[in-house]
């Protein structure tokens, strides 16, 4: 028999999620969204037909949707030395409480973003089997990545187009939804370097050209300025980071600005991890021990103003900015999906609707699941969240710890309540 429900709120964002519906109702039919109505046209009989959930004087939206995620990490500034000394079966320890974690705080749906095989599928199979709490888990598995390249400890090693795309193979009969290349080095490991490329533009044109053949695509983890200008005119669906170190440890950045533009004309979406620099922030400012930054950009990192306002030029050229945290990394918890929000209504200027729509439809959009998740409307998962006080007067309503959790219709927390 399946389930019906409905679930009261003074609040409910309606589908285009700019504005409130008030003292409306959300019907389920198992896991799906059957029809959102006003409370006042609900039948007489309903509670004898249908499961209730009220909300009360909450403001509900859809289920949280983090573009970015590593589960095997501890989000600590000694995540990398942790790593190390953990064995195999404290790593699934670790993931499987950052997955609750992540769900209890309103994420109903993840893209992980570089995890070891033996890890992320076993995961995921262990949450869609009801086993354990968690969100719906879009895995990359392992990244492709060079010999001694960012996050060789955990990645695939491929060095050429064929190596590439045989792993890519490998990957998508595992279960990948979509694939993950370290085009350049990155902060977290030690021996690669942020502003040098890892792939020519031609090996990952053809990488592109791959993913796009075989119905899933390539996100780019890119911090120079030679590996994301490469991203960007090979055409990768998702930049991440998208930093633009320039080759020389004497300088901080090398910004092309006509590259903004390039972005927001082939689509690609930027996963900016602007939040985790936020966290980092905030850290700093309580005295909190903070990571150790890589020997190759300690001389010459840019400032955060150097950061922001590069985009808020992307913004300007109308680029799709997602929200997206790098959860694992130091201060990324994963309870911290809602940052993405407070960083880009504080540190980027957007609108607080927008800003939410940044951690739901546009998450859903840059996923390709757009079509069944990141909205409250008919046949849609119901995927539900809702908060206490109105995240569009104050965006840090948003908060780590929402009122209420229904993930595919499956109430999770209820009026603070684990169920």
């Amino acid at each position: 028999m399946i389930m019906k429900k409905i679930i009261k709120s003074k609040n409910i964002s309606n589908e285009s999620l700019d504005g409130w519906l008030i003292d409306h109702c959300i019907l389920t039919e198992g896991n799906l969204i059957s029809s959102i109505i006003p409370e006042s046209k609900l039948p007489n009989d309903y509670e004898k037909k249908y499961e209730v959930i009220d909300l009360g004087n909450s403001f509900v939206l859809p289920g949280l949707i983090e573009s970015h995620a590593h589960f095997q990490f501890s989000a600590t500034p000694d995540a990398y030395k942790i790593y190390f000394e953990e064995n195999d079966l404290q790593k699934m320890e670790r993931a499987k409480n950052n997955a609750k974690i992540a769900l209890y705080s309103g994420v109903t749906t993840i893209r992980d973003l570089g995890a070891p095989n033996e890890l992320i599928f076993p995961l995921k199979s262990l949450i869609d089997n009801d086993e354990i709490d968690g969100p719906e888990i879009f895995p990359t598995g392992t990244p492709l990545t060079i010999e001694n390249g960012h996050c060789w400890f955990f990645g695939a090693i491929a060095n050429d187009t064929k190596e590439i795309c045989s792993i890519i193979e490998k990957q998508l009969k595992l279960g990948a939804a979509h694939i993950k290349i370290m085009a350049s080095g990155g902060y977290f490991t030690p021996s690669s370097n942020p502003r040098i490329s890892q792939y020519s533009f031609k090996i990952l044109n053809e990488v592109v050209n791959f993913c796009n053949d075989n119905d899933t695509y390539l996100c780019a983890h890119t911090l120079s300025n030679e590996s994301t200008k490469s991203c960007i005119d090979a055409g990768v669906h998702n930049i991440i980071h998208g930093r633009w170190f320039d080759k020389s440890l004497d300088k901080s950045y090398k910004f092309e600005e006509d590259y903004s533009k390039k972005i927001s004309d082939k689509g690609i979406f930027v996963d900016s991890t602007i939040s985790k620099h936020l966290l980092e922030y905030e850290s700093k400012l309580k005295g909190e021990k903070q990571r150790k930054p890589n020997p190759n950009v300690i001389n010459s990192e840019p400032t955060l103003e150097e950061i922001i306002n590069i985009f808020r030029k992307l913004d300007n050229d109308n680029v799709d900015i997602i929200g997206a945290l790098d959860m694992g990394m130091s201060q990324a918890f994963f309870d911290k999906c809602v940052a993405s929000a407070w960083a880009h209504v504080e540190w980027l200027g957007f609108d607080h609707w927008k800003a939410i729509r940044s951690i739901t439809s546009l998450n859903a959009k840059a996923l390709k699941i757009d079509n069944y998740k990141g909205s409250l409307k008919k046949n849609y998962i119901a995927d539900i969240v809702s908060f206490r006080s109105d995240p569009t007067l104050n965006i840090r309503n948003l908060e780590t710890n929402p009122n209420s959790v229904i993930k595919a219709g499956k109430a999770i927390k209820i009026n603070g309540q684990i169920i």
